[in-house]
């Protein structure tokens, strides 16, 4: 990303008199609205979703007798303005490189918050009997980010490692929207779980292992639009975690949800490899029209961002280096401590 910052200025085309004259012409709705199709250009929709979102924009975000979609039309005034961040977050959040304004500024949540929750962790044994079924099975992977986004580089050479000592190891069910169906095919009672129990899903929901002397590093997640939630499954014991400023101890069996917005990190010092349930559900701050809103932009996007990194034949992004990585672990014995 930084080769795009340093670009030398000339390299930059400059808006021709042409241009310019008929952006005087136009009318201030109209370089409003112009405005807003650039946004939308960055995310890639077509001219069908672009039809349905100029009508979302004036029948809701622009209806200001209501809050109803209050949170996405701040959030639509930063980008027309160019405005990065919103005037109130969080110096934890200053890694993000997206925070809706209006959405309460909190790194951990309590698990009281959430009427659901109680309800997932009457399943923790079920979850935990498939779980434990897996491990005579292939579908881990190591996590791994583009080369960009991390410090170290794996022997292998594929993407970056955002751990340092230990093993940090994955195994997907939904990635970004997209179903791993043969995983899918080996946890259908977990599937069925959070499908039918977790409200407003993100699509987003995988089995997280540590392995003994793994710290995960640093780091902000994409949006604050989502809370993330963890229930430890096995090897709870040593490990803890970092969100914002403040440490918390994970205990077997109880989830912990928080904001990943903030900057956070976790550490495992046990003796066996700890395992745990990672979800995603939409921030409940947002009214479903929102969500709604978001929703079509972010399948838009990784959708455009997935076909364009195929046309480019450019590796080093999540989508191939998932596809890379999916093969590497045969067997799980060596690093599966129990």
């Amino acid at each position: 990303m930084e080769h795009q910052e340093n670009q030398p200025p000339n390299e930059v085309e400059a808006p021709s008199e042409e241009a310019k004259e008929v952006e005087k012409e136009l009318t201030d709705e109209e370089k409003l609205w112009k405005k807003i199709d650039e946004i939308l250009d960055k995310y890639y929709v077509n001219e069908f979703q672009r039809m349905a979102l100029h009508k979302f924009i004036k029948v809701k975000i622009s209806n200001t007798d209501t809050d109803e979609c209050e949170r996405a039309r701040e959030w639509l005034f930063l980008k027309v303005n160019g405005t990065k961040l919103p005037k109130e977050y969080h110096k934890r959040q200053l890694g993000c490189p997206d925070l809706v304004p209006g959405i309460t500024i909190k790194g951990w949540w309590e698990r009281e918050e959430f009427s659901w929750v109680s309800e997932l962790e009457e399943q923790f044994d079920v979850i935990k009997e498939e779980l434990m079924a897996l491990k005579t099975e292939t579908g881990f992977q190591p996590y791994r980010g583009p080369t960009w986004a991390g410090k170290i580089l794996p022997k292998d050479k594929i993407g970056s490692q955002s751990n340092e000592g230990g093993d940090w190891n994955v195994f997907y069910l939904f990635l970004h929207n997209m179903k791993f169906d043969e995983n899918c095919e080996k946890c259908p009672k977990t599937v069925e779980i959070i499908q039918n129990i977790v409200p407003r899903q993100y699509c987003h929901a995988f089995f997280s292992a540590l392995t003994p002397g793994a710290h995960v590093m640093e780091h902000n997640g994409p949006t604050n639009r989502k809370l993330r939630l963890h229930l430890p499954l096995v090897g709870v014991e040593g490990s803890k975690m970092r969100v914002g400023d403040e440490t918390k101890y994970p205990k077997e069996g109880e989830c912990i949800i928080f904001d990943d917005s903030f900057n956070h990190e976790a550490w495992h010092e046990g003796e066996t490899t700890r395992i745990v349930l990672i979800l995603d559900f939409w921030h409940p701050d947002l009214s479903d029209a929102e969500v709604k809103f978001f929703s079509l932009l972010q399948k838009s996007k990784l959708k455009g961002e997935k076909f364009l990194t195929e046309k480019s034949k450019n590796e080093d992004n999540l989508f191939s280096i998932v596809e890379k990585t999916k093969g590497l672990i045969q067997e799980n014995d060596s690093w599966w401590i129990t």
